[in-house]
């Protein structure tokens, strides 16, 4: 019994360790999630309505910057595609990295794993699909959830130039959407080639004119669905890593109950067991 009581203060002292470390944890994130939702909540209206003022330009026939622009170019035959997958370069996120590359992979091998090139963002995506031979042209790997315009830009840049060198007949990118913390979509969308969607609304006027308009709005639609694609992986990440790590805190705090109970009932019975071994001592020396 003494032997069972030293292990499980043991046990205790190291649930301790555990509870204290994913509540610390916990907190970290907490404060990340807060800070980069406040950066998703303030961009969603601006794409939303960017996003709607672009799809209202490219309603209208014979535009120029339409028929003469790369980007809404389309093959028909897309025998090339690109997938840009979002993952974390860290774990402690629950299912976050193993639902997203669950649904990129079942995309994969639906266009066929020879037509498809891979772009990962994060250190477990590109772990994964490394070490089960899929073609990884390039990745991100550091960027530790942290948002930042200019490697938003970058990617953006990146991902465009191989469109228009024509290395890729269509881009897709494979990342969490964040709806709240507790749910979380894994979600395939289109990049490009751009695609006219029919829209309703108010009739502009237009000045200088809707190619002009066009023309200029074009980079920066392509160079802030790409940021407003980050701001959602990365919220969902670090949601998930909350999610896990208060499920992981609270289960440590339910742990340490039981052992603690447990405890106190073997050090009663140690005490009983000791008790009744004098009483037993006291009674054979009476004789």
């Amino acid at each position: 019994m003494a032997q069972s009581l030293k292990v499980i203060k043991t046990r205790v002292r190291s649930i301790q360790s555990t509870e204290k470390v994913t509540s610390a944890m916990q907190m970290i994130a907490v404060t990340k999630l807060s800070r980069i939702e406040r950066q998703l909540t303030a961009m969603r209206p601006y794409f939303k309505k960017l996003e709607s003022l672009f799809c209202h330009l490219t309603q209208y026939e014979h535009n120029a910057t339409l028929l003469n622009s790369p980007f809404f170019k389309q093959n028909e035959k897309k025998e090339k595609i690109l997938l840009c997958v979002f993952t974390s370069d860290t774990g402690l996120c629950g299912a976050y990295n193993n639902n997203i590359i669950r649904q990129a992979e079942e995309f994969i091998y639906r266009q066929g794993k020879e037509k498809v090139k891979l772009v990962v963002i994060g250190k477990r995506g590109f772990k994964y699909f490394n070490s089960r031979g899929f073609n990884i042209i390039n990745s991100y790997i550091g960027l530790n959830a942290k948002y930042s315009d200019k490697v938003c830009d970058e990617i953006t840049k990146a991902l465009s130039s191989i469109f228009l060198a024509q290395e890729a007949d269509e881009i897709y990118l494979a990342y969490t959407h964040f709806e709240t913390a507790l749910i979380l979509r894994p979600t395939i969308i289109k990049f490009l080639n751009l695609e006219i969607e029919p829209t309703e609304g108010i009739d502009y006027i237009f000045e200088p004119g809707r190619e002009r308009i066009l023309e200029e709005m074009l980079p920066k639609y392509i160079s802030f669905k790409m940021r407003s694609i980050f701001l959602e992986a990365f919220t969902s990440e670090h949601a998930a890593r909350t999610v896990a790590m208060r499920a992981a805190t609270e289960n440590a705090r339910e742990l340490l109950h039981w052992l603690i109970l447990l405890r106190n009932k073997v050090r009663q019975a140690n005490i009983t067991r000791d008790i009744l071994e004098i009483i037993s001592s006291a009674e054979a020396l009476k004789g």
